[in-house]
């Protein structure tokens, strides 16, 4: 017989079927990537992060895939549930509509109790965020972001629509029973809320998946029995999603950005894959990653002056267009600046106030074009953005959805959106090209490869 004690972080499969947990414990065993390079591989490590162990101790989130597993292999069991009960209130936002698959989303999570909303970009998931805490309210709890601008423009929405919260992000301290606080000031919240709190929130969970911080975070609270995680992507990666599904619990699949497209939730999308001529040489093999980025992306004449001429065929083409420059680093940032007059730049370093009022004017009438970093990836909502052309390469999945999502949301002065990105021909940037096209036939959408027939100017 075999009996599961769950807790609310971690729980323990009890049996004397010693089998069985070798069985699980293999399978929820991944080889952490270089492990093999470490002093801890020389001394006689296997290189394995375990998270079913020796005695049975699993990371509650993964109940569910255990309980399946159970039952696939025809295993009776009983469940010893410690856990209390969650009391909700009513989701419903008065002055909220939420669409039917973000209501969907809402009920599922509330059943669950324990999850992740996967859900695209520009799907609306600070609505979702908003009904989930009108059903918590009364009781305590914190939501976590990885960037201020989040929590700013978060806490903005909220208010808006008469759900009281409160912040913690740098200077900003105004803790109360329901906060939102960037991880990077966790300690400004850890006496009013680490042993109280009844709920966490993650939004962004992704990025919660790797380090030492953000993952612990997962795992911390230990009286919230309410572990909610939203994103656009889960990690692919078996340890990095495993650490997310364990801390908070099984993925919940909301309707995907073409199903969203088709029902007129999201803006339609035209990829455009730009192949400039190779101007690669035979020396650059023995380059390192860093030196080929700065060579043939940062100050690359030719892609450089490739993107400026294109924003000005799209501003000569379409008087209110909006175009969004995405680069990696500021020096990127400068040399497309210097190369495009008139154009805008935001920066990590600007203040929130610097922030809103470039956005202010860069959806202001007549066409813009704004240059900007990482900050552009996630939590900027700008609908208006028309082209979206993204100039930093890169290879991650989730870092080329989202930041194509910014461009998805619906606005009234366009029908379609424009995306612009390079098959790079340079050592490692090849290779990063042909993943980023991967991620874009991913969605199924259209995509135009040959450069003569670009579309959106």
């Amino acid at each position: 017989m075999v009996k599961i004690i769950v807790g609310n972080i971690h729980s323990v499969l009890q049996t004397k079927h010693v089998e069985l947990k070798k069985v699980l414990r293999k399978k929820y065993a991944y080889k952490i990537p270089g492990y093999q390079y470490t002093k801890q591989y020389r001394r006689g490590w296997n290189g394995e992060k375990e998270f079913f162990s020796e005695a049975g101790r699993f990371l509650t989130g993964m109940l569910y895939s255990i309980l399946s597993d159970l039952d696939y292999a025809g295993i009776e069991y009983t469940v010893e549930d410690s856990r209390p009960s969650v009391e909700l209130e009513d989701y419903r936002v008065s002055s909220i509509d939420l669409r039917p698959y973000q209501e969907a989303l809402v009920e599922e999570a509330l059943f669950e109790k324990r999850c992740i909303i996967k859900s695209p970009t520009g799907s609306g998931k600070t609505v979702i965020l908003a009904a989930l805490l009108k059903a918590l309210e009364g009781k305590q709890g914190v939501i976590f972001f990885t960037r201020k601008q989040l929590v700013h423009q978060t806490h903005k929405f909220l208010k808006k629509h008469g759900i009281d919260v409160g912040v913690a992000f740098g200077d900003g301290v105004d803790i109360k029973p329901i906060t939102l606080c960037t991880v990077q000031s966790i300690d400004k919240i850890l006496d009013s809320h680490l042993d109280t709190a009844e709920f966490i929130i993650f939004d962004e969970v992704h990025e919660f998946a790797k380090g030492k911080v953000n993952s612990k975070v997962i795992k911390a609270f230990t009286n919230a029995h309410v572990r909610i995680g939203m994103t656009a992507t889960v990690p692919k990666d078996p340890i990095s999603k495993l650490t997310l599904i364990g801390g908070l619990g099984k993925v919940l699949e909301g309707n995907d950005a073409e199903e969203l497209v088709k029902e007129g939730f999201l803006t339609e999308p035209i990829i455009n894959i730009v192949d400039l001529p190779d101007d690669t040489e035979e020396e650059d093999s023995k380059s390192t990653y860093f030196e080929v980025y700065d060579k043939y992306i940062v100050n690359n004449d030719n892609r450089n002056k490739y993107i400026a001429d294109l924003t000005k065929k799209i501003s000569k083409a379409n008087e209110t267009s909006k175009t969004l420059i995405i680069v990696k680093n500021l020096s990127h940032a400068e040399a497309l600046h210097k190369l495009i007059p008139g154009s805008l730049k935001l920066e990590g370093k600007d203040s929130l106030e610097d922030r809103d009022a470039g956005i202010k004017e860069f959806t202001s009438t007549g066409s813009q074009v704004i240059i900007g970093t990482t900050i552009f990836q996630t939590g900027v909502d700008i609908p208006e953005i028309s082209h979206l052309i993204n100039a930093r390469g890169l290879k991650s999945e989730i870092a080329t959805l989202q930041a194509m999502g910014r461009a998805l949301r619906i606005h009234e002065s366009k029908k379609l959106v424009y995306i612009y990105d390079f098959y790079d021909k340079a050592p490692y940037l090849n290779t990063h090209a042909r993943a980023r096209i991967r991620s874009y036939k991913s969605l199924k959408f259209r995509i135009i490869t040959d450069n003569e027939k670009h579309q959106g100017y």
